[in-house]
């Protein structure tokens, strides 16, 4: 940490009574400025990140008011055992395993880290009150999670549109993007639309291809400028975006802009991927503001305990970096829980094929915007502390 942390300078004395090893990393760090790095189990980490496996369900919830009484289904992962049994986004939560919506969010419904463990829901849809049975199991993830062409018009003609919703920056990830790119090509798209609302980040080198799958115009060019500290200057990496001898996969051409539908869970390499594209094309957001982390973190392993303590600040081409603040959206619109991702109904797509056929936001969305920020709605999941994640 005195070595190789972003702000060594800032680090105070460990505290030598705390009462695990988190605690003790945590008391190190430079609390006014790092709410970035944190701890993790090496098998947690590898799971998500090598493995791209989960034990578990596969939901994520969130509070769809203000006064904290509505929780609802936000995210279903594809391959899940939930989504097998039926259970889809929007559905309301009247109980699991007969915890109630307070409870569940408050931590009490047990962590479950091992496979054949039987959950219990209770749920409402328009249609009524229905229950569904799952039992826990060992699932793949699905990185990239719906691919779409949907049809929009300009000036009283077709345009065919891209939509990508994906949710994190992973490797194993690699053949969905470029078979993504390949089947917009083939459709001949012109517009993009890429749905990072939920994705937190991930791997650098990731969101590079990405980006350079949406602008392959901007070959050769810098992507990203990773800054390490000043003990370690010889650290810093100037990733750029892929050449024509790196082409991963046919791509459209001609995008002179994408649209990114972004939230208070977009974060890390999604930011990357705002920020490293935006000296070259045209990047209009859509939804809530990001989380704000131009940081990130080689993660370190030490006897099963995965270290992700700041190491370096991204920067795009221009120089713009410290967004700690998140990126602002052009189009402010708040989440639609009453329909899927992808639809273009979707109350955040339906703003971005607006926007492609009028030339800008719907006089709602421009309203919003010049409105105080509101945080994010907080999302809850089945992993992590309590048997909940925070984001």
């Amino acid at each position: 940490m005195t070595d190789q942390y972003y702000w060594y300078l800032q680090l105070t004395a460990p505290d030598e009574k705390a009462l695990n090893i988190d605690g003790y990393f945590h008391s190190m760090l430079a609390k006014s400025i790092d709410r970035y790095s944190f701890t993790e189990t090496t098998a947690a980490h590898n799971a998500l990140f090598v493995e791209g496996r989960r034990i578990g369900y596969g939901y994520s919830l969130v509070w769809a008011d203000a006064a904290q009484t509505i929780l609802r289904v936000r995210f279903v992962e594809p391959l899940s055992p939930v989504a097998a049994a039926g259970l889809r986004r929007g559905d309301t939560i009247l109980s699991i395993d007969g915890f109630s919506p307070a409870d569940v969010v408050a931590g009490l419904l047990p962590v479950v880290s091992t496979v054949g463990v039987p959950r219990h829901f209770v749920i409402r849809r328009p249609d009524g009150v229905q229950a569904i049975d799952v039992s826990s199991a060992d699932f793949p993830l699905s990185p990239v999670t719906r691919i779409a062409t949907l049809d929009a018009t300009r000036a009283g003609a077709p345009v065919k549109v891209g939509y990508l919703s994906y949710t994190q920056f992973v490797s194993y990830s690699g053949n969905d993007l470029k078979q993504a790119f390949a089947g917009f090509a083939a459709d001949g798209i012109s517009e993009l639309i890429l749905d990072l609302r939920y994705n937190g980040g991930g791997s650098v080198a990731v969101a590079r291809d990405l980006a350079s799958m949406v602008s392959p115009a901007s070959a050769g060019q810098l992507f990203a400028y990773l800054r390490f500290n000043d003990k370690h200057p010889e650290n810093t990496l100037q990733i750029r975006f892929n050449g024509a001898d790196v082409q991963l996969t046919p791509v459209p051409a001609g995008l002179e802009r994408v649209f990114v539908i972004a939230s208070g869970a977009t974060a890390s390499a999604s930011e990357l991927v705002i920020n490293g594209l935006r000296p070259f094309v045209k990047t209009v957001l859509v939804g809530e503001t990001t989380y704000g982390k131009p940081f990130g973190f080689v993660p370190r392993d030490y006897c099963g305990i995965t270290y992700n303590a700041v190491q370096f600040e991204a920067l795009n081409a221009l120089g713009v970096g410290n967004y700690t603040t998140g990126f602002t959206p052009d189009c402010a619109v708040p989440d639609d829980f009453d329909r899927q991702l992808g639809d273009p109904a979707e109350q955040r797509v339906r703003t971005a094929l607006d926007y492609i056929a009028t030339g800008s936001c719907p006089a709602a969305s421009a309203a919003q915007r010049q409105a105080p920020a509101l945080a994010p709605p907080q999302a809850f999941g089945e992993t992590g502390p309590n048997g909940m994640f925070v984001e």
